[in-house]
């Protein structure tokens, strides 16, 4: 088995059927797909079970949120590389392929992403990995909203990458499973990712791979409940202070006050002050290393 396409999913039973179409109709066809399904309501298993019979389904009996939806996936899988996409993707023909002959080739690269367009506006980058600000250590996406076209011939070198990327197997083995109580959502994969990184291996996007993410473009801030609060505080929190060399920490703990006061404002304007109490509970407890699952449904 060559690669493991491994789908987190919660209560998107529309969206995760089709995202599995897309990936049955793969030019690529040495893979399996793992489902791992954190306590879904919605008929996910049944559906999974009547429609995709093939595929390797784990229920979670209560939610635990994405990051142990992640390990359990990796422990389950039996490929030499793991492509992870969320449930509400739809994945180019050829994505699997040309990400797979890419990093066979380059023993150097521990994770490579495809890049990430708009599924409603498919001409246009969402974006194509990210990287760490110098200072601030900033999460910075590369390449938003330039057109698809433009990025078709690069390979561009990035910290870390959210929604879709393909890990070589053996540099999780060399990093670790993610610590899912520590970081069970909102940058988990990212950890992993430049945990991997800071193993000597490349992480990279290529250019001429393609997922279209199906969000909501008008949403903007109201995206952010209060769960989406707490873990943006508390999951930055725990990244830096885990794995960024010294100077780094002291930098983003200087500049710690402008993420809770960005993700305060962020959560009141969304949610009130029940959105202002999250950002604060974020940096309380990630100061204190509070490990707690909260604000899970």
């Amino acid at each position: 088995m060559k690669v493991s396409v491994a789908i987190p999913t919660y209560n998107r039973k529309e969206k995760l059927k089709r995202l599995l179409y897309s990936v049955k109709n793969s030019s690529f066809n040495d893979f399996e797909i793992i489902v791992v399904d954190d306590a879904s309501t919605d008929g996910t298993e049944e559906m999974i079970k009547d429609e995709f019979p093939d595929v390797i389904y784990i229920k979670h009996d209560k939610p635990t949120l994405v990051a142990k939806s992640r390990n359990d996936a990796i422990e389950a899988s039996q490929g030499e590389f793991i492509f992870f996409i969320d449930d509400d993707n739809v994945v180019e023909r050829d994505t699997i392929q040309k990400l797979y002959d890419y990093v066979i080739k380059h023993e150097e690269v521990g994770v490579i992403a495809p890049v990430t367009c708009y599924y409603k506006k498919p001409e246009t980058v969402m974006y194509a990995g990210a990287v760490y600000s110098r200072i601030m250590r900033r999460t910075i996406f590369l390449d938003h909203n330039c057109k698809c076209k433009d990025l078709e011939d690069k390979v561009i070198e990035a910290d870390t990458f959210a929604n879709s990327y393909m890990i070589r197997k053996e540099a999780i083995r060399k990093a670790g499973l993610i610590p899912w109580k520590r970081i069970p959502w909102n940058g988990e994969d990212g950890y992993l990712q430049y945990r991997i990184k800071k193993q000597g291996y490349k992480n990279l996007t290529l250019g001429s791979a393609r997922v279209y993410h199906d969000v909501d473009l008008s949403e903007g801030i109201k995206r952010y409940n209060e769960m989406r609060v707490y873990y943006a505080v508390r999951s930055k929190i725990f990244h830096e202070m885990d794995l960024e060399i010294s100077p780094h920490k002291v930098t983003f703990l200087i500049s710690l006050p402008i993420y809770v006061g960005y993700y305060a404002y962020v959560g009141f304007n969304s949610k009130g002050l029940r959105g202002l109490k999250a950002a604060l509970e974020g940096f309380i407890d990630g100061i204190r290393g509070n490990e707690e699952l909260k604000y899970v449904i």
